[in-house]
């Protein structure tokens, strides 16, 4: 091979890695830059707090959290809005699934048709928000969940907080179920200075069985005695779930889903028909 020859296949060679080396960049600087335009497009679309779900709910805010104006709500009028509010990845709306549900389905689109119609809002400071917090506590040493039900409660005129309305857990359920029907307290005993209380009252497991029809064990109160106490100790909060009846004849149930997808954040979980007031609703959740 002579010199000229070898110098010049060596020039040929060092374009083509030229070439190369440059596409490839460009392909390479190309992929980043889609990257990073998907995870910005995650980022925005993502519904990162409760409040923004609340603005969305009522086309208060476009995506970027800035007041929306005509042209967005032209664009994306409440009827397409509230849809993608949903959890779309839930098997109750995946064609083929053996949980598919033409009822949910239908009951989503009554939904969406009824509030869109009648314009009805979202008041996120409603009492009708019920907060779930799924705490973790430690009792006996072993780790226990506890759920801690928390309202809105309006103070003064212009300020709101958060308020513990109810408590429920495995470990606050201290009462076992009488199946004998024979736990009661006599009706002959007032002439005996109700000398059967004392029976009644060493009898602590069965005890709401000598109240009244009517008695519903409070066990947020139990909760506190227990933290007062030290019979548990508070750790922290494992999970959150939003339980909404502020929209009359309705329920909606809204809880966080951290993926890295466009449907993500706080989304609704679930829709149905309510008729319960908020004290019946807590007691059946």
């Amino acid at each position: 091979m002579s010199y000229r020859f070898f110098k010049r296949k060596l020039h040929r060679g060092s374009i083509l890695v030229c070439v190369v080396f440059f596409t490839g960049s460009s392909l390479f600087s190309q992929v980043l830059t889609n990257q990073q335009k998907e995870r910005e497009d995650i980022f925005v679309a993502r519904i990162k707090q409760f409040n923004e779900f609340a603005d969305r709910f009522n086309l208060k805010t476009d995506f970027n959290g800035n007041t929306a104006d005509s042209v967005f709500k032209a664009r994306m009028p409440r009827e397409r809005m509230i849809p993608l509010l949903f959890d779309l990845k839930d098997p109750r709306i995946q064609i083929p699934g053996k949980e598919y549900s033409e009822a949910y389905i239908r009951i989503k689109e009554e939904f969406v048709e009824e509030v869109t119609k009648k314009n009805i809002l979202l008041y996120k400071y409603s009492p009708g928000i019920i907060s779930e917090a799924r705490v973790r506590v430690i009792y006996k040493g072993e780790p226990q969940q506890i759920r801690l039900f928390l309202v809105q409660e309006i103070v003064g005129n212009n300020s709101v907080k958060w308020v513990l309305r109810s408590a429920k857990g495995d470990i606050l359920n201290i009462f076992k179920t009488d199946t004998s029907m024979v736990r009661f307290i006599p009706p002959s005993s007032n002439e005996t200075d109700f000398i059967n209380l004392k029976r009644a009252l060493e009898d602590t497991d069965y005890l709401q069985y000598y109240a009244s029809q009517d008695y519903e064990p409070d066990f947020l109160t139990l909760f506190f005695y227990y933290i007062k106490a030290g019979i548990i100790k508070y750790e922290y909060v494992e999970e959150v779930v939003y339980h909404i009846i502020d929209i009359p004849g309705w329920y909606l149930r809204v809880k966080e889903f951290n993926r890295n997808e466009l449907n993500s954040g706080w989304l609704i979980t679930d829709v149905m028909k309510n008729e319960l007031d908020l004290a019946a609703f807590i007691r059946n959740l």
